[in-house]
């Protein structure tokens, strides 16, 4: 007999083995309705030799079991016919209930495996993946999409191939790193950032397209190297702006807006390290404390409705006019600033800032909410009221420095 069960945001179809183990239905409903639909029309699988195949007990593969396809993926989960040996498929929906991770890279992991690595490798048993047909594939992958891409789906299998391996679904991880090649001599591709006066130049142009309150947005990130959905998810109660030590709270549970699927929620930062205290330099404190006063809504930054930003939404609208150039309705035109610098680019500004700044790895390492290894918090600990007011003095100097000659640096 089959039942359901609510799995992550869908449903799937579940069902008992004559030898008393748990089975399932490849795939996931969308809805209890359609699960609770095919599990009435399924009958009870027909006793199949018992495969011991991880501590974990996956559910040996029945030659008889329904396949199935989800109605929100068209991708084959079905084995190969004569086989009793799981499919990578098989193997991946087991896998989601081993992983603890936040609720946007959960996101971004199914679409991966949705988008990439199901319809390549969904009905290949996990046994039979070898590294030259990931590295066939590999090579694929890498004439169509961008190396970032490339590195973050073969990153992906990879992790779920070791845990295969992990769980005795095989004996090694087939997607190893290769050491010959072209890739040794490819040049790697260096991250775009924007000095303090291109920073200014995109908040005067952002200040005119979306108001003071966007504008802001961009000058905090840069002179605190905060993260998207970190200043997104600010509220007012965590910006201190009074002195003598004004700062930005980082909560370790609400600490960061997440849009998953089109729905926005609070939740935890990144990582651990990412909840923390980021100090402000004075003019910062002075300009967050001026729009605090003059608008009233609990998130610091917002649409100009006064609405939670959407990354999207203000990387279309906003941003890439902005930095990229734009013609507006007046027929002024924009020249671009800094083509290719994403918002996540003003966080590598900020890193960049530090290091011709002389400042410590390891108050870098605080202040974007990084972990070094073989770090010990008690060597900062010595040094971090020193540290901290020169990194102050130096983001006051480079503000006050960009404002001076701003009118000669601009691009228009």
């Amino acid at each position: 007999m089959a039942w359901i069960e609510k799995h992550g945001r869908s449903w799937r179809v579940r069902y008992r083995n004559s030898d008393g183990t748990t089975g399932s239905v490849p795939g996931t409903f969308t809805t209890e309705d359609e699960a609770r639909t095919h599990a009435a029309s399924l009958a009870t699988p027909a006793p199949a030799p018992s495969v011991i195949l991880t501590p974990r007990h996956l559910p040996p593969v029945q030659q008889s079991a329904p396949a199935f396809t989800s109605p929100a993926e068209t991708v084959p989960t079905t084995p190969p016919p004569g086989s009793t040996r799981p499919t990578v498929a098989q193997w991946i929906e087991e896998w989601w209930d081993t992983i603890d991770i936040g609720d946007n890279t959960l996101a971004q992991y199914r679409s991966i495996t949705k988008n990439h690595i199901l319809p390549r490798w969904g009905t290949t048993p996990v046994t039979e993946v070898t590294s030259a047909d990931v590295a066939k594939w590999t090579k694929q992958l890498r004439e169509r999409y961008k190396p970032a891409t490339v590195s973050g789906i073969r990153k992906l299998f990879s992790l779920i191939m070791a845990d295969a391996a992990d769980n005795g679904l095989r004996d090694s991880n087939p997607v190893r790193p290769r050491n010959r090649g072209r890739g040794r001599t490819e040049p790697r591709t260096e991250r775009v950032w924007a000095t303090e006066y291109e920073v200014n130049e995109i908040a005067r142009r952002i200040l005119t397209l979306a108001g003071p309150n966007q504008a802001l947005l961009v000058i905090t990130a840069a002179y605190t190297g905060m993260r998207w959905g970190e200043l997104a998810g600010l509220r007012r109660e965590r910006c201190r702006t009074g002195a003598p030590n004004p700062c930005i709270i980082i909560d370790p549970e609400v600490g960061a807006l997440h849009e998953v699927n089109g729905e926005l929620s609070y939740g935890q930062p990144k990582t651990a390290s990412s909840a923390r205290t980021v100090t402000l330099p004075p003019f910062l404190a002075s300009l967050l404390a001026a729009e605090l006063a003059r608008t009233s809504t609990p998130p610091v930054f917002t649409t100009i409705r006064g609405k939670h930003l959407r990354r999207s939404g203000f990387q279309r609208r906003v941003w890439a006019p902005a930095v990229n150039g734009t013609t507006l309705p007046d027929g002024t035109v924009w020249k671009p600033i800094k083509p290719g610098l994403t918002f996540h680019g003003l966080r590598h500004s900020h890193k960049t800032w530090m290091i011709e700044d002389g400042i410590p790895g390891v108050a870098q390492a605080r202040r974007l909410g990084h972990r070094l290894q073989d770090k010990i918090d008690d060597v900062y600990s010595h040094v971090a009221a020193s540290v901290e007011q020169r990194l102050l003095a130096a983001l006051e100097a480079r503000w006050q420095r960009a404002l001076r000659p701003a009118a000669e640096v601009s691009p228009e």
